[in-house]
């Protein structure tokens, strides 16, 4: 009886009682453990009769319940870190399975924990004698959960990573027990319908696509945090955005509109659109409706993002959106201000898992810049902030997408090709993901591949960063498109990254315009040190597959073909 007493304080707190979906999953697995029928307890069982999925569900392409239960785990880590932190019976979900875990016992309480105020980016943190502390007793512990933690990420596979030397130390999240946790969380957005048409089929329309919503935007679980109330209830307290849909249908014509605002009150966004009632109610042009919108509301450098990085008031939030701005200008300094902003936030919420996945892009990415830095330690501790980001968001798509960063510089490259196409799996909405799996194959001399990725990414991303382009362009001048390769290339010809830079300079080799060929490579020079010193080498970094690098040479003038 304490149990379903336990499960029904969790369905009445605030996140649970605005997120169906997840009640839904819970309910299901404690009242299946409840009965002795723990074994049915399978991917497939939850989708169809707990989340509503049909019976030729397969869940080896739709991965819904792999993502909804790492949201479930999270979303319990915080109900017993704040309104259940007394709660006499615990819930959890063991990863790697879906059968839930019961702890009974009071705990003690637990004092609450005010939000530490986010350092200046460019200031130089004061020494943390208690933290340094605490990192090293955390060190202690990591060479048998390591071993844990490498173990539990190779088994999917099958195969073993052909790894050069030990990841370096990183504190994994069960060696942090003892400082407690801050309430951090990606972006809070609901999703509300504040007037049910009173036609059936329009307000069943709207459920639909109010459901695609939810769906897209819910993928990208390291930025958000989606609640969608039921229709007619209005936006539960303290969401950082709101976003609204309506339908008003006239003489046959349906008309819909979306708003969304934040939550000081300001409008940052509208869209509408019309057409006939029957053309608008069929199921695939609802659903096109919902992708495009929730992807363009929730993608990484799209409306909601532009918005929270100049509104928002400092929070952790702003240390991934910062990082995700390195990916945007790609410049030393904003590279170490967002470092040392998220390893400043692990430290104080060690099991916020959208800062490990940054962390480990940000040392693929350094690596990947040519940086003066050691390439193997650094790619040992990306690899390790890697795998604690997946321990901690098994169903997360950053974090595969962060392990397929690493693996690639690695030189596992099979590996890391399974996860970019898992990350791409598990939200295939996301540009970023599609680019940087695109950029991947061109790197690899498979352009074929890595251009539909590209294209596609650059089509649902306007506020894109320059690099998509690059290696757009790097595509199709591999494949002799011509044209293809013009358009892309006068894209970069507006940018000054160094990417932008290696493309304008490329796109002159290829027309053996000299003049302007030398000049983009002076700048690039000045922009890259290790591109003055040593072309090929800069090149290499960035995992070009040596007949690439041997046809840039040869248009650059650096060197034969």
């Amino acid at each position: 009886m304490s149990l379903r007493a336990g499960l029904a304080r969790i369905l009445a707190s605030d996140a649970f009682s605005a997120a169906p979906q997840l009640s839904a999953f819970l309910s299901f697995v404690v009242e299946r453990a409840i009965e002795g029928r723990s074994a049915e307890l399978k991917g497939y069982t939850i989708a169809v009769e707990a989340l509503g999925r049909p019976s030729e569900f397969d869940p080896q392409i739709d991965p819904i319940v792999r993502v909804e239960a790492g949201r479930l785990r999270r979303a319990l880590t915080q109900y017993y870190a704040r309104e259940g932190r007394l709660d006499p019976v615990r819930v959890s979900m063991p990863v790697g399975g879906y059968v839930p875990a019961f702890e009974f016992g009071v705990p003690e309480p637990v004092e609450p924990v005010e939000e530490d105020v986010e350092p200046d980016a460019g200031e130089a943190p004061e020494p943390d004698l208690a933290a340094r502390r605490w990192l090293q007793a955390a060190l202690a512990a990591l060479a048998l959960s390591l071993i844990a933690l490498f173990a539990w990420y190779l088994q999917p596979l099958d195969e073993r990573y052909t790894t050069q030397s030990s990841p370096s130390p990183v504190p994994p999240p069960t060696a942090v027990q003892e400082r407690p946790s801050l309430p951090t969380q990606p972006v809070v957005v609901a999703i509300v319908m504040p007037r049910i048409p009173e036609d059936a089929k329009t307000a069943d329309a709207l459920r639909r696509i109010s459901e695609v919503f939810v769906d897209v935007m819910a993928r990208f679980d390291d930025l958000f945090v989606i609640k969608a109330p039921a229709p007619g209830e209005p936006a539960p307290k303290g969401a950082d955005y709101v976003f609204e849909i309506s339908v008003v249908s006239t003489d046959g014509v349906l008309e819909g509109f979306g708003r969304l605002r934040s939550k000081d009150g300001r409008i940052v966004w509208t869209a509408s659109a019309s057409r006939p009632a029957d053309a608008f109610l069929q199921d695939q042009d609802l659903v096109d409706v919902g992708r495009r919108i929730g992807t363009r509301l929730a993608e990484p450098f799209g409306i909601i993002h532009a918005d929270f990085r100049q509104n928002a008031s400092s929070s952790a939030m702003q240390c991934v959106f910062q990082a995700f701005d390195y990916r945007r200008f790609m410049t030393a300094e904003r590279r170490a201000a967002a470092r040392q902003c998220l390893e400043q936030l692990v430290q104080r919420d060690p099991e916020f898992y959208p800062a490990w996945a940054q962390l480990a892009m940000l040392g693929a990415n350094e690596v990947a810049s040519g940086a003066d830095v050691d390439r193997r330690a650094a790619l040992d501790r990306a690899l390790s902030s890697a795998l604690v980001a997946m321990q901690l968001a098994p169903s997360g798509a950053r974090a595969q997408q962060a392990m397929m960063d690493v693996l690639f510089l690695r030189g596992t490259v099979g590996d890391a090709i399974k996860a970019g196409r898992e990350a791409l799996n598990r939200n295939p909405y996301d540009p970023d993901i599609m680019a940087d799996l695109g950029s991947l194959y061109v790197r690899l001399n498979r352009p074929a591949e890595g251009l539909p990725l590209l294209e596609r990414a650059i089509s649902i991303s306007p506020g894109r960063p320059p690099w998509y382009d690059f290696y757009t362009y790097v595509a199709a001048y591999l494949t002799g498109a011509r044209r293809l390769s013009e358009t892309y290339a006068a894209v970069l010809a507006a940018d000054t990254s160094p990417l932008s830079l290696l493309g304008q300079a490329l796109q002159a080799g290829s027309n053996n315009d000299v003049a302007k060929r030398d000049a983009a490579l002076r700048a690039l020079k000045e922009r890259s040190p290790r591109f003055q010193s040593d072309p090929r080498d800069y090149l290499s970094r960035k995992g070009f597959a040596e007949e690439v690098v041997q046809r840039m040479l040869g248009d650059l003038g650096l060197g034969s073909r």
